[in-house]
């Protein structure tokens, strides 16, 4: 046995060659990546999708509604900080019933996602029912189901109880909000059990999806905010002891400080009472932590990340990215009570009982295009919005193939 000793010059030499070989991976991996987009995702379904869309516009088309959010019930048992919605929250009269969305699915039109949000969707008491009516009368591709986790138990049954139903079409997408590790997650919900209850909810979720591959999906929302932005990475290597739940990210929003060029006359004041942004110094840092993040798991929609990297340009500079396509076109807000509205963002431009529950002469009112040409002018940062405008915007598709 040699008592040779390695030199520091040993030691640099060996740490330099692994440094030169970790960057070669790192810059196959990022070529690997780009091809896969490009042969995959740009080409088989982002540029497709734009070229349709041009030509409608070119046509003088209307936009395809392709998503609908359905606020089920303004119930809710928590108080998130976050919460831009947070002084609408709690028992208001005149909810839509089980027998009022019967009447009101033959009016709807075909769609790609349906996203049941709240207040707490769960808490309808007759959410396991409404839900798969107005996912066959739709023919959505994806059912998504926005929930705080409180209730694990009755979440498991209401995917088990989907499950059961014959023909109902469409995956099962169920998303729990996480705001940062325990502490700060019960902090900002409000209560000490919250973390817990989440934790139990993921798990719950994930047995019953691996006991029938292909009809549900798990996944986790986090909204970045003063409170939780140097926890992301913590809390996105947690939950990698949970097989397959993927996580997105969205800073936190209100109309105060994420909406540009609306008028106030048509405008919502929903802000968020108990967080803000985080600090403008550490933005950079939140990026390249998200971006680490999203090229590590795997990106599931290209758009919907960038929306991070536009919303923080937005946010610096005032400056519209691109423009809104989706407000009233693609996307549409459907209240408890029946009020419509082109983005949550926007005034509700009239309610679907004042149209005998018919949803497509509500939709294609005067009061509706009236809102959809306000509503032209305006950006804002709501992720689901803006990741819209992304794909169909010039700007987006090039922004996909140059930073991803």
């Amino acid at each position: 046995m040699s008592d040779h000793l390695p030199s520091p010059s040993d030691e640099g030499s060996r740490s330099a060659s692994s440094i030169r070989r970790l960057v070669r991976a790192t810059v196959a991996s990022t070529r690997r990546n780009k091809m896969r987009f490009l042969l995959r995702d740009w080409l088989g379904y982002y540029l497709p999708r734009y070229l349709k869309r041009r030509a409608e516009v070119r046509d003088g088309l209307p936009g395809h509604l392709e998503d609908l959010f359905i606020f089920l019930t303004n119930v809710c048992n928590a108080r998130c900080k976050h919460c831009f919605y947070i002084e609408e929250l709690g028992h208001v009269p005149g909810e839509l019933t089980l027998a009022d969305y019967k009447r009101l699915a033959p009016t709807l039109p075909t769609l790609e996602r349906i996203i049941f949000t709240g207040g707490e969707a769960i808490l309808h008491p007759e959410c396991a029912e409404i839900v798969p009516v107005l996912a066959r009368a739709t023919q959505a591709e994806r059912i998504t189901i926005i929930s705080n986790g409180f209730m694990p138990d009755r979440l498991r049954d209401f995917c088990e109880k989907w499950i059961e139903k014959d023909h109902v079409p469409g995956v099962l997408d169920m998303l729990i909000s996480l705001d940062g590790m325990e502490e700060i997650h019960n902090e900002t919900r409000g209560n000490p059990r919250a973390w817990d209850r989440a934790q139990e909810s993921l798990k719950a979720l994930c047995e019953v999806r691996d006991r029938h591959p292909g009809r549900l999906d798990v996944g986790v929302i986090t909204i970045i905010t003063d409170r939780n932005y140097d926890q992301i990475e913590i809390l996105n290597d947690h939950l990698r002891s949970f097989p397959d739940v993927r996580q997105g990210f969205e800073f936190v929003r209100g109309t105060n400080f994420s909406l540009w060029g609306l008028g106030r006359d048509f405008a919502t004041d929903y802000n968020p009472l108990g967080v803000g942004l985080p600090p403008e110094e550490k933005w950079d840092e939140i990026l390249a932590t998200l971006r680490r993040i999203n090229r590590r798991d795997g990106i599931a929609n290209h758009a919907f990340h960038l929306t991070t990297e536009f919303t923080l340009e937005m946010l610096r500079t005032g400056r519209k990215m691109v423009d809104c396509v989706s407000a009233g076109e693609n996307v549409g807000v459907l209240y408890s009570t029946g009020e419509l509205a082109v983005c949550e963002f926007s005034k509700a431009f009239g309610n679907v009982k004042d149209f005998d529950l018919d949803f497509e002469s509500a939709w294609r009112s005067p009061a509706a295009d009236a809102m959809r040409a306000a509503t032209k002018k305006c950006w804002c940062t709501h992720g689901c919005y803006l990741s819209k405008n992304i794909e169909y915007s010039a700007t987006g598709m090039k922004a996909m193939w140059q930073r991803l």
